[in-house]
C-alpha cells in the first residue's frame, strides 16, 4: 500500500492544482523534508479534481500491484483531497526575549548558534473538513552576540503517511538582539473533502547564512468528520 500511495501522490499532483506544487516529470529522489519537497514542486489546481484523479489512479495502481482496487482508490482520494489546502495570513512575533531564551535553553556563548523547535500544533486540535485552522510553531534561536540580528527561514508542511501533501515557504523573519523564543502562526483552510484521520505536521527552520544547523520539528493533527471537536492545541515533542 505504501508504494501505491507514493505513486498516487506523484501522479495526482501532476494532474491537480493547489497552493503548493507538484513534482516535475523526471523521477526524483524521495524528499527527506518539507524544504526538499517544496523544491521539487510547481503550482497545481483544484482539490476536488485531485480527489477524483487520485481515486482513479489509486484503483489503477492497486490493480497493477495486486492490491484491493477499492483500498487503492481510497488512498488516492485522501491524497488528492488534502492537496487542496488553502494557505492564508502568516504572523511571526517574539514570545520571549533573549534573556529568557538563554535561561530556558541553558545556553552559554561557547555553544555558538543554536536553534530548536519547541512545538508544532494545530488550533483547533481536531479540525473539521472545510474549517479554518491555525498552524502554530514555537521555536528558540540564540547566537553568541546579544546585538546581532538573526535571520530565519521557515518551511511548513503536512504529511499523509510517508508522503507530503501540502507545503508553504520559505517565510523569513529576523530575530533582533541575538536571539529569542518566537511564535509563528499560519492560517490554513481544510478542503471540504478532507478524509478523517491523523496527519503529520512538519516545520523546518534554517539560517540563510548557515550559522546554525537546519532544524526540524513535528506534530500531529486529527481531522474529524463529525461533532466532537475540541479547542486548544495538541503539542507533540519536536525531533
Amino acid at each position: 500500500m505504501k508504494r501505491s500511495i507514493a505513486l498516487l501522490l506523484i501522479v495526482s499532483l501532476l494532474t491537480t492544482a493547489c497552493a503548493t506544487s507538484a513534482p516535475p516529470r523526471n523521477a526524483q529522489a524521495k524528499p527527506a523534508n518539507i524544504k526538499e519537497w517544496l523544491a521539487q514542486s510547481r503550482t497545481r489546481g483544484s482539490a476536488v479534481a485531485g480527489a477524483v484523479a487520485g481515486a482513479l489512479i489509486g484503483a489503477l495502481a492497486a490493480r497493477l500491484t495486486g492490491e484491493d482496487p477499492l483500498k487503492g482508490a481510497a488512498a488516492g482520494a485522501v491524497v488528492g483531497a488534502v492537496v487542496g489546502f488553502s494557505v492564508g495570513k502568516r504572523q511571526d512575533q517574539i514570545y520571549a526575549g533573549r534573556d529568557l531564551a538563554v535561561r530556558e535553553a541553558k545556553y552559554n556563548a561557547a555553544q555558538g548558534y543554536i536553534a530548536r523547535i519547541e512545538e508544532v500544533s494545530f488550533n483547533p486540535a481536531r479540525p473539521k473538513p472545510g474549517q479554518p485552522a491555525t498552524l502554530y510553531v514555537r521555536y528558540t534561536i540564540i547566537g553568541p552576540d546579544p546585538n546581532e540580528p538573526l535571520a530565519v527561514k521557515m518551511f511548513r508542511g503536512l504529511k499523509y503517511g510517508d508522503d507530503y501533501i501540502m507545503g508553504a515557504g520559505p517565510n523569513e523573519f529576523t530575530v533582533p538582539r541575538g536571539g529569542a523564543i518566537v511564535e509563528s502562526t499560519m492560517d490554513v483552510t481544510l478542503p471540504a473533502k478532507t478524509p478523517q484521520g491523523t496527519y503529520s505536521v512538519e516545520a523546518l527552520i534554517e539560517d540563510p547564512k548557515g550559522r546554525f544547523p537546519m532544524t526540524v520539528g513535528t506534530g500531529a493533527v486529527y481531522v474529524v468528520a463529525s461533532a466532537g471537536q475540541t479547542s486548544g492545541r495538541v503539542a507533540v515533542a519536536a525531533r
